[in-house]
């Protein structure tokens, strides 16, 4: 069992910093440690009982396993108030210090009569970026009422700047950034792209000079680390690899780009929105296409080969993110060794026994560690590429972090002179989703 002197440095600064500032956010990288350093806090400062929103997979295993695995935490009873609504309120009815909840449970939560926390703590905060869902909303009223409030992520901006206000806000109920969307962007931000017809805006931009502003506005309170920074971590190295497609293949792509309907494998496939045709171009990349019942076509299998051709480069165990359902039942049904992600196998992986893991990037994105060191290299493929920076990033930091030691490989099948072309740019920051949607009609 690892003892509190096992804590890096930075942790225990942290901590330290928690004494003066009650109620913080903590944008760590992932893999530097956020539940064992807010668990610390809650633990040694912490007085009565603290709430925990987290994500499910995070709230169903890691804030418990990290209070097992460290003995100045072990005294920490943990409950979940997951599963059913009587399993709920039996956990809710204990007594314990912490109570873990999932982002999904959280209206419910916060419904029922006579509940009451002294602290709350965000794990993932970057869940509440978007202040006009219902979740933020009904926790928004219940804010003033906790001693204490601490938020985590490791991506706090995955759409940009105007992402803090709402996590801010939940530190220090809207005191740094304003205490409406509205004036926030009126301070900080002008319209970007509008509709021409409607008037409406799509997106909205700094103004020059905002960025820092903000960061100087919450600086006090919010600590930004990077894992690079702080952690001896191998190489990483991000690899794009081009994916050819057939010319008959690459005209039936181009029509329904063009026309927004096609014929495939005697299907007509009609996209009756721009924001339904490039979901449509992403399937079509992907190998395979929806129709309306919910059933699929292949289209091509040009990923397929060439993620073969990358499994027979390299003896090392693999981790391949789908986002489809029928990518992953073609995976599935290519390679009859492929295992799903669950929780019941990850020691398995990391132990080198699964030699091709699939797991969808919501699922198997946050919170959970898939060091392995099995093999010369750790990789990892995108066989559908995602829109989401965030999830993208998340995704990543589950092999390359705290305990990997040997180089990480991200490899991304990107079918050539396609949509997949405007997602990579959107990975890298170069351009924005709203950009990408319209190049990728253009």
């Amino acid at each position: 069992m690892l003892s509190r002197k096992n804590l890096h440095n930075y942790q225990k600064d942290i901590i330290e910093k928690a004494k003066s500032v009650p109620s913080m956010g903590l944008f760590l990288e992932p893999g530097l440690g956020k539940t064992t350093t807010a668990l610390t806090i809650v633990a040694e400062q912490f007085k009565g009982t603290t709430l925990v929103v987290a994500p499910k997979r995070v709230a169903e295993t890691v804030w418990m396993e990290e209070s097992q695995k460290w003995e100045h935490l072990k005294h920490l009873k943990v409950a979940k108030i997951l599963g059913t609504p009587s399993q709920r309120l039996a956990a809710l009815k204990s007594s314990s210090n912490v109570y873990l909840v999932n982002l999904e449970n959280l209206i419910w939560l916060l419904e029922q009569p006579k509940t009451q926390f002294n602290n709350l703590i965000i794990d993932e905060s970057s869940r509440f970026k978007d202040p006009s869902t219902k979740r933020f909303k009904s926790l928004k009223k219940h804010l003033k009422n906790f001693e204490r409030r601490i938020i985590l992520t490791g991506t706090p901006t995955p759409q940009g700047m105007g992402d803090l206000w709402s996590q801010v806000g939940i530190i220090d109920l809207g005191q740094r950034l304003e205490s409406s969307l509205t004036k926030f962007r009126t301070k900080y931000m002008h319209p970007g792209k509008r509709n021409p017809h409607t008037g409406v805006i799509y997106n909205w931009e700094l103004n020059k000079g905002a960025d820092a502003i903000i960061m100087d506005k919450v600086s006090d309170v919010c600590f930004s680390l990077k894992a690079k920074d702080y952690l001896e971590l191998p190489n990483v190295s991000y690899l794009i690899h081009k994916v050819g497609i057939t010319y008959q293949i690459r005209n039936i792509y181009d029509t329904l780009k063009k026309d927004m309907v096609a014929e495939i494998k005697g299907q007509t496939v009609t996209a009756s929105t721009a924001a339904t045709l490039t979901g449509k171009l992403l399937q079509f990349t992907s190998g395979a296409i929806y129709s309306e019942d919910g059933s699929w076509k292949e289209v091509h299998t040009a990923k397929l080969e060439y993620l073969e051709s990358l499994l027979e480069e390299s003896s090392s165990p693999t981790l391949v993110f789908y986002h489809f359902k029928h990518s992953l039942e073609r995976i599935r049904n290519a390679f009859p060794e492929a295992v799903v992600l669950t929780d019941s196998n990850i020691q398995a992986w990391r132990d080198g026994k699964i030699r091709i893991m699939l797991a969808h990037p919501q699922s198997g994105g946050i919170g959970i560690n898939l060091q392995c060191n099995a093999g010369q290299t750790a990789q990892t493929i995108w066989y559908d590429l995602p829109w989401s920076s965030e999830n993208y990033i998340q995704a990543n930091a589950r092999i390359y972090r705290q305990g990997q030691e040997k180089p990480v490989i991200i490899h991304h099948l990107c079918v050539e002179k396609s949509i997949d072309d405007q997602v990579i740019k959107v990975l890298d920051k170069k351009i924005t989703i709203q950009d990408a949607l319209m190049e990728s009609l253009k």
